[in-house]
């Protein structure tokens, strides 16, 4: 068979398929309506939406062991922002915790911490008389609050408040900051490990 035989075969072969997938889709294509279709809407449901409890989160919390902090993993009920952390520091500590020398300088008692994450600060909101305790135990508290917070959350920093307003605490070296602080600011209580 010669080149322009096979060339005028191939082309033939290439139209015809044409043809046939433009025949195809054309069959297949939805034409223009004469009038707008209304469509229904699935009727409303009259039952109260439905909370589901989640998985519970595994936690980083840190608490005090001598003059740093020792990092411990607690299992906590979900929730939003801030909320996981907060309730790990609030779990008090077991018996064999204890034991080993481990302590919060936090309350566990009284009124709990709440808080709010906004713009990577965590705002968290402490009882009256969190900042009349000793200058030590407000820096161990600020880095268990520091430690935990950014280790749990999206929060790179913390800022101490009661009720609208940002509470001065000391930072490592005692020096008061009215600032979000970091654990840049309380890395002398790092954990060992």
């Amino acid at each position: 068979m010669s080149s322009s035989c096979r060339l005028r075969a191939r082309t033939g072969l290439t139209l015809a398929l044409v043809v046939a997938t433009t025949s195809v889709l054309a069959a297949c294509s939805v034409g223009a309506q004469d009038a707008p279709v209304p469509v229904a809407a699935p009727p409303a449901s009259t039952s109260a939406p439905t909370h589901q409890a989640g998985v519970p989160l595994t936690v980083q919390v840190y608490v005090v062991q001598g003059d740093r902090l020792f990092r411990l993993t607690r299992t906590v009920p979900p929730g939003a922002g801030v909320e996981p952390a907060l309730a790990a520091l609030a779990t008090p500590l077991t018996r064999a915790e204890v034991a080993r020398g481990l302590r919060s300088a936090l309350s566990t008692t009284g009124t709990q911490l709440r808080g709010e994450l906004a713009d990577g600060v965590a705002r968290i909101s402490v009882p009256s008389g969190f900042d009349r305790i000793s200058v030590r135990e407000q820096e161990l508290a600020m880095a268990q609050l520091v430690f935990t917070i950014t280790a749990d959350t999206l929060a790179s920093s913390v800022l101490v408040v009661h009720g609208s307003r940002p509470l001065a605490m000391p930072d490592d070296t005692g020096t008061l900051v009215d600032r979000p602080v970091s654990r840049f600011d309380y890395g002398a209580f790092q954990p060992a490990s």
